[in-house]
């Protein structure tokens, strides 16, 4: 007996490939920019201290995290990869058709799945349109029935426990080091192509962890800033051009 029956039929309408950030692995960041697009990054700060009462989540999340130094906290970060399709994806042709299909990267494939396994595929908080989700195959049960689609989003979420320190790495030899709190706002940085490609060239030669630089945390929140800075937390007080911050 099937519970929770979702059915879905991408009609090809590409309205997923507009308007968003695309998280990438690593690896898909490397082909990203080196396809001659832009990727973005999306720094995140939290610890326990904060952190409400959502074990699981916190798992899952600081699974995927770096431990960093933070005025006298140890705080931890989460970068997040993006490919920049704000406007829409550079590889969706005139036609509504993916220019990389076989080669796209694992959210897409994945898609209308989610990453964040303590998140329920709910069809009315996504975008595709109504009909979409009235015939195709059964995309999900009670469990993810295709086991291809299975191995898909499992490789996404190792993909980015796997790459976490690689990431923060990068963040720092660029000069990212200012994070948003989670769930109070993003810190959406637009890095150069080039110095992406440079840095993460240097990277591949010699890899190295993260060098334990000092972190701040950018809130605009005032019951926020005083909270983080009674545990010692380093707030940064700039308005900085670097990045775009956004409150949720």
């Amino acid at each position: 007996m099937e519970n929770n029956t979702i059915r879905f039929a991408c009609n090809g309408c590409g309205i997923c490939c507009k308007g968003r950030l695309i998280p990438l692995t690593l690896d898909e960041a490397r082909q990203w920019l080196n396809r001659g697009h832009e990727v973005a990054v999306v720094l995140e700060a939290f610890d326990e201290s904060t952190w409400p009462t959502q074990p699981r989540q916190f798992t899952h999340s600081a699974q995927r995290a770096v431990e960093v130094t933070s005025g006298d906290a140890r705080i931890r970060v989460v970068a997040v990869l993006a490919g920049n399709a704000l406007t829409q994806c550079r590889n969706l042709g005139d036609d509504g058709r993916c220019g990389i299909y076989e080669e796209r990267p694992l959210v897409c494939r994945i898609y209308p799945m989610e990453i964040n396994p303590l998140i329920a595929l709910n069809p009315k908080e996504k975008i595709c349109p109504p009909e979409v989700w009235e015939e195709g195959e059964v995309l999900f049960t009670d469990r993810v029935v295709d086991p291809i689609l299975a191995d898909q989003i499992e490789r996404s979420r190792q993909a980015d426990r796997d790459d976490a320190q690689a990431k923060i790495a990068l963040c720092e030899a660029m000069g990212m080091t200012v994070a948003a709190w989670k769930g109070d706002a993003l810190a959406v940085y637009l890095p150069d192509r080039a110095r992406w490609l440079e840095a993460i060239a240097r990277y591949d030669q010699a890899p190295v962890s993260p060098a334990g630089l000092d972190w701040t945390v950018r809130v605009e929140t005032p019951a926020l800033a005083e909270q983080l800075q009674r545990v010692g937390i380093a707030l940064d007080d700039r308005h900085s051009t670097d990045y775009i911050f956004q409150s949720l």
